[in-house]
């Protein structure tokens, strides 16, 4: 076990070159402070390349960029990947030391954490001798195993399961680092982080940043307050939808969905004439972003440069974004909520990126899901409110019937409370069970053996409506696996 090196401290404003001893955060960098600040990181790298004078940028902004040590204490790490390509490892993090309990908006009783947390995990691997970077979200509740380590008060913890985001709390950076390479057998080159405030900055820096809503957002937790459509917002509206977790069908994963539409919105943008051909603009944004950004102490200026060297030709279209595949959103262990991570679907991704094989290659892509083949009129539901929220079952059973399912019975309330929408079957009706949750954004299917022809649809507080499905009959054509998102496009999100 190696002993890991104590949380590194957030830089005081005016600080430029050098990490100082750890020192109380404001409380404005309290819970409100878990963003997508990851996005400076890609925004910073992105400027430096396109601009006619990156490599020379590197050297002038360098200075300015903190050194993390320590990071990767040991040698004990993956080898490097053929083509000699380049994988980092981005945080946006908060930090909460010098803040008490009922503090600010960092919450109370069992929800106060102190110390420091990581609210966004992307690894960006760059892709050797291709324009081509995959940015895979990590979503921070996934149930993983965080290797034996030494804590900082010298004491050995041993391996054990947790969520993500508890290695980066416990440890740092640098038991973060070592339970992703330790679950991917991938070689991470680099670590970045990335503050509260950079985001902020940033997003107002570059005059605000387009973002679409399929419908309007409103959440008092995360103070969002939106309309449907197309729209331009500020640094503090950026960060409340990038943040919104509660009430999205899919919680994490839809508010991932959010925050990479954001990062292709703030790649197109910066890509832009408006940004590189303005040298005002463009000297803006690389002082903020190198001023907000942390790496490892290994980052040396040459690595900057080969960055911007690789870099240089990308387009929108070259950055392609992944999350770590899910088998469950919602499930229960050590009497909380976590994320259980799709095994086989998870190794196959590792598995294409340590062969340095981008999405689509030969004998890398993924099997299609099987096709829809049984008809909502041939369906048979029972509904069941388990939401708490009066009113969403009788809701559920209306849209369910006017989308063609057989709802027999009435709807009762009954059960749990629970956030996702579950679709319990018998053992013959696994391709019912498909369809029905094909139809209801965010459902999840769970065989039980004791049921016979009908489905019950346990209806969760995320419920999100219905959505028309296409069914394919038996022997159909199979379609076709979705193509990869690229921050070229530009959709609308929940």
């Amino acid at each position: 076990m190696s002993e890991l090196p104590p949380l590194p401290a957030r830089r005081p404003s005016g600080s430029r070159r050098t990490v100082l001893p750890p020192a109380p955060a404001p409380a404005r960098r309290s819970r409100l402070a878990r963003v997508l600040s990851a996005l400076a990181v890609l925004t910073s790298l992105t400027v430096l390349v396109s601009s006619v004078g990156g490599y020379l940028l590197a050297q002038r902004y360098d200075g300015q960029v903190e050194r993390i040590p320590r990071v990767f204490p040991d040698d004990r790490r993956p080898q490097p990947a053929p083509r000699d390509p380049r994988t980092i490892l981005v945080v946006g993090s908060d930090s909460r030391s010098g803040l008490q309990a009922g503090e600010g908006t960092q919450g109370s009783g069992e929800e106060f954490v102190e110390g420091q947390r990581s609210d966004t995990m992307i690894l960006v691997h760059l892709y050797g001798g291709r324009d081509l970077a995959e940015l895979i979200s990590l979503p921070r509740d996934s149930w993983v195993t965080i290797p034996a380590h030494t804590d900082p008060s010298g004491r050995a913890v041993p391996a054990a399961q947790a969520k993500l985001n508890a290695a980066f709390e416990q440890g740092g950076p640098a038991l973060l680092i070592r339970t992703i390479e330790a679950m991917s057998s991938l070689r991470i080159d680099h670590y970045a982080q990335v503050d509260f405030d950079g985001f902020l900055t940033l997003v107002d820096t570059l005059g605000g940043v387009e973002v679409c809503l399929s419908e309007p957002a409103r959440d008092e937790v995360s103070g969002i307050d939106l309309p449907a459509g197309r729209q331009t917002v500020s640094g503090p509206q950026a960060l409340a939808y990038v943040r919104q977790r509660a009430g999205l069908p899919r919680g994490d994963l839809d508010r991932i969905a959010r925050q990479q539409q954001f990062l292709g919105s703030i790649v197109r943008k910066t890509l832009s004439a408006g940004t590189l051909l303005n040298p005002f603009r463009l000297d803006a944004v690389l002082d903020v972003t190198t001023d907000a950004l942390q790496v490892d102490s290994g980052t040396s200026l040459d690595d900057l440069r080969d960055l911007a060297l690789r870099l240089r030709t990308f387009q929108a279209g070259g950055i392609v974004f992944d999350t770590l595949p899910v088998a469950d959103i919602d499930a229960r262990r050590d009497r909380q909520a976590v994320v259980l991570l799709d095994q086989p679907r998870v190794r196959a991704l590792f598995a294409r990126l340590r062969a340095d094989l981008p999405p689509g290659s030969p004998g890398t892509r993924p099997a299609p899901p099987p096709p829809l083949i049984v008809e909502p009129r041939n369906i048979r539901v029972r509904v069941i409110n388990g939401s708490g929220v009066p009113g969403l079952g009788q809701r559920a059973f209306d849209e369910l019937a006017s989308a063609g399912f057989l709802v027999v019975d009435r709807p009762v309330d009954r059960g749990r409370p629970s956030r996702t929408t579950t679709v319990f079957h018998g053992p013959e009706r696994a391709d019912s069970a498909r369809t029905l949750a094909a139809a209801v954004p965010g459902a999840r299917t769970r065989l039980d053996p004791a049921r016979g022809r009908v489905l019950d649809l346990v209806v969760g507080s995320g419920w999100a409506g219905t959505r028309p499905v296409r069914v394919t009959p038996p022997g159909g054509p199979v379609p076709a696996t979705a193509p990869p998102t690229t921050a070229a496009q530009d959709p609308c999100v929940v």
